[in-house]
């Protein structure tokens, strides 16, 4: 059976979004060696680790274009989270590098233990039972229910009140650059919000996913100029060359 149009742009969107995602984690990684500085390297991780719910799709997609089928619910459910428990404690980890610094072992403690949890509790129903988990929706789409959907929810929302506080403290900064940086980076923090969540909560026609993909691919974007601020947008934003 072949791919609906629908399925076909889903697939095309989240293939689009992977990719540029991880050239933008592995471009903020690689600097790294430049500066010798951890937190580029760990923060480069953690952006290419929130596109795994978007993963599984573009592995089936991919997949299914080759074989004319996709991949199976279990494969599908563990690609898109068994890594996100880990991927969160890298962020905090890095977002404690900058805020809440006297609070920091307090936090990780917390998200190490929440994150085992989930794992623990993951784990267990993918191999007994993986419709606790959820169901699959054709071979692009899933339904998670449970308590790997108010894990989801529980992401959107660590992410983008972390990221609300990573980019406010950067536009405190008197240097301009620093305070460009922030901006970008709150606004890419809210546009991965806005778009996860339209991607996960509204019924996915033509025009609700066109709309959510494309705000998720401007968040890598966003997210990389905020990082890296090259200098083609300090020469149009800052007018410095």
């Amino acid at each position: 059976m072949s791919l609906e149009p629908l399925e076909i742009l889903n697939g095309s969107f989240s293939l689009i979004f992977v990719l540029i995602s991880m050239i933008v984690g592995i471009t903020i990684a690689s600097k790294y060696r430049q500066f010798r500085n951890v937190t580029y390297l760990l923060i480069g991780i953690t952006w290419i680790g929130l596109t795994t719910p978007w993963l599984p799709s573009t592995v089936s997609f991919l997949k299914y274009l080759i074989t004319t089928t996709g991949i199976d619910s279990v494969t599908y459910f563990a690609i898109g989270n068994i890594a996100s428990p880990l991927i969160l404690v890298i962020w905090i980890y890095s977002f404690t590098e900058f805020k809440f610094q006297n609070r920091k072992k307090l936090l990780m403690i917390i998200y190490i233990i929440v994150g085992l949890m989930f794992e623990i509790y993951f784990v267990y129903f993918l191999t007994i039972d993986p419709t606790v988990i959820g169901s699959l929706s054709g071979d692009l789409d899933v339904t998670y229910r449970g308590v790997v959907l108010l894990w989801a929810i529980f992401i959107v929302l660590t992410v983008l009140v972390t990221g609300l506080f990573f980019g406010r403290e950067s536009m405190k900064s008197e240097d301009s650059e620093i305070t460009l940086k922030g901006k970008f980076l709150t606004v890419a923090f809210v546009s991965w919000a806005i778009g996860a969540v339209m991607d996960a909560a509204l019924p996915l026609n033509i025009v609700t996913l066109t709309i959510a993909r494309i705000i998720l691919i401007s968040s890598a974007i966003e997210f990389y100029i905020g990082f890296i601020l090259p200098k083609i947008v300090k020469k149009i934003f800052l007018n410095k060359k």
